[in-house]
């Protein structure tokens, strides 16, 4: 998994290849979050890292 320097973007690698793509929209009022899964059987595990980062998020005061 790689992520901007701002913890915005993420993208999520099953080796060489890219499964997903989760991006945190801005000027919203609460965290908005679009995933990007490029294979619907991903469609659980992107859902799940994109709560994980949301949780790691709000963990740190962000």
């Amino acid at each position: 998994m790689d992520g901007d320097i701002f913890g915005w973007d993420y993208s999520v690698y099953s080796g060489a290849e890219q499964i997903m793509r989760v991006s945190k929209e801005l000027l919203h009022l609460t965290d908005t979050y679009v995933i990007d899964v490029y294979d619907d059987s991903n469609a659980l595990a992107g859902l799940l890292i994109a709560l994980a980062i949301d949780a790691e998020k709000c963990s740190d005061g962000n």
